[in-house]
């Protein structure tokens, strides 16, 4: 993983501050909707480490990080959705698979809670999640 995003991802996880995340979160969400096209790629393994803040932030009581966190989602499958896709029909080598096996194995925990989030009386988030939960269902 390239060294800034590893090194703060670090930082965030160490300091698992909701605050210092969720203000992070945009960062990162644009860098992972670039892709390889970024100046600065998340690896998938730098993007895995990010997940237990996402999974925080989705049984979080505010809108502000429900919403975030179902962008997150929806930018993980997106941009590994043919890696992910690939997991689920077995063709993987094995130097990507415990990244992405991992990865996969924390997307599809988050399925039951993002379809709950479809029923949010937030109009913002209950639309993220359909759009996360559409994208989800596709692995």
């Amino acid at each position: 993983s390239s060294g800034i995003n590893a090194e703060y991802g670090d930082h965030i996880l160490r300091v698992n501050d909701g605050g210092l995340s969720y203000d992070v979160f945009p960062w990162i969400i644009g860098r992972v909707r670039k892709g390889e096209k970024s100046s600065q790629p998340v690896s998938m393994g730098a993007c895995q480490e990010f997940m237990p803040i996402v999974l925080r932030f989705l049984h979080s009581d505010r809108d502000e990080y429900l919403h975030v966190a179902l962008v997150m989602v929806q930018s993980l499958v997106e941009r590994f959705q043919d890696q992910l896709g690939e997991m689920s029909r077995n063709h993987i080598n094995s130097a990507q698979s415990a990244n992405l096996e991992s990865l996969y194995m924390i997307l599809v925990k988050t399925v039951e809670r993002v379809r709950a989030l479809t029923n949010a009386h937030h109009q913002e988030v209950a639309k993220e999640a359909n759009n996360a939960l559409a994208l989800l269902e596709k692995l």
